[in-house]
């Protein structure tokens, strides 16, 4: 069997990186038997200094069935051990996840095509996106001039989460970038039965999974509930602060709801308990500014619960599905009326959206081509 060397800041039992971790744990359990995954990654969560308990330091630690971790500590972080490690260690390919970090994602793809490694996997976790590169767009550009100039990328293949990212991939890089296409996998989960939940008209509990960031779109989200003045709305948000001058933002509107609204941030939330957790609310509301795939989405739609997002994911066509709302942000109006809806629905209305959303994730899941399209990911010619 297949061993990949793989590279990702932050991996279990971390979870605060939110989606990028979590596609990799899910690609990682989704292969059992088919691939064996050896990860180097930090001894600490995103945000964090602490070291994880219970973990060992610098050495390998079998975590499951096929994978083991390298967790590093700060002071062994340099040159020599990541030099040392793509050395000694026995591998068939290495799998980079994520682009501008560079003693995970940079020096990794130097030092595995100094080794003359084949294939070096590049997943960029929609960080080439259109919407992302707008974030601290100046030095992000600055890094992928100096990219393409030294050509760190060249005869690496990049792993795009749909068409549209490889668009974005080919956008950022240019037309020789090599790109290959395999859809995120799904967490493992039972999804024979639907767990329901109480619906009284008037009344409406929502959520949102996510680091609070202009990216997410957190601020819009309130600013949505300004004009929700007829029903009585929760609105919990869960994920770690990443900008807080951006969450004072979203603080001052909080400030100015309507008494029928009730906000409260909930902080981060173990990955493991998140899926459980989203079954105490009637839905998700996450008007995202985009995501190359959007893990929560679908955890949400696996957990029978509808979902009002924007039309910038690939999770499209939601209303005809009868599983929740994909609406442009340009139109703040169908977000308030979406929650409105919701907020106004009786229960028998609503148990035909929780049905629709879980079989809409049964139908993806149910899809084997993506769990080809991961095993080819690996394979030589690409």
């Amino acid at each position: 069997m297949k061993t990949i060397l793989s590279f990702i800041d932050w991996y279990l039992p971390g979870y605060r990186a939110g989606g990028t971790l979590k596609a990799f744990a899910n690609q990682i359990a989704q292969l059992e038997g088919v691939y064996n995954f050896r990860i180097i990654t930090r001894d600490t969560d995103y945000c964090e200094t602490t070291p994880y308990d219970g973990v060992r330091s610098n050495e390998w630690t079998r975590l499951t069935e096929n994978s083991e971790v390298y967790y590093m500590s700060a002071d062994a972080l340099g040159h020599k051990q990541m030099k040392k490690l793509v050395r000694e260690t026995v591998y068939d390919a290495v799998y980079v996840h994520g682009i501008y970090s560079y003693w995970f994602s940079i020096l990794p793809v130097y030092l595995a095509k100094k080794a003359k490694a084949s294939p070096i996997v590049v997943c960029a976790h929609g960080m080439l996106g259109r919407h992302a590169l707008d974030v601290k767009n100046t030095k992000k550009q600055l890094f992928l001039k100096l990219a393409k100039y030294f050509g760190l990328f060249r005869n690496v293949v990049f792993h795009a989460a749909n068409e549209a990212e490889a668009a974005d991939v080919i956008h950022a890089l240019g037309k020789k970038a090599k790109v290959v296409v395999a859809e995120e996998l799904p967490m493992k989960a039972d999804l024979s039965q639907r767990d329901g939940i109480t619906k009284k008209e008037g009344k409406l509990r929502m959520c949102s999974f996510a680091r609070i960031s202009p990216e997410k779109n957190t601020k819009y989200a309130l600013e949505v509930l300004m004009y929700c003045k007829d029903h009585d709305i929760v609105y919990d948000i869960h994920g770690p602060v990443y900008n807080e001058s951006y969450w004072q933002e979203c603080l001052q509107v909080i400030a100015k709801l309507p008494s029928n609204i009730k906000v409260e941030y909930k902080g981060s939330l173990p990955g493991d308990q998140v899926f459980d957790k989203l079954k105490e609310y009637h839905l998700m509301f996450m008007p995202t500014t985009g995501e190359n795939f959007g893990h929560i989405i679908l955890e949400s739609l696996m957990a029978a619960r509808p979902v009002i997002i924007s039309n910038n994911t690939p999770w499209r066509g939601l209303t005809g599905k009868k599983a929740g709302y994909d609406l442009p942000l340009d139109k703040m109006q169908a977000f308030v009326q979406a929650v409105e809806h919701f907020a106004g629905m009786i229960q028998q209305d609503y148990d035909d959206l929780s049905l629709g959303a879980i079989e809409h994730a049964r139908a993806f899941i149910a899809n084997n081509d993506i769990l080809q399209q991961n095993i080819n990911l690996f394979r030589d010619e690409g």
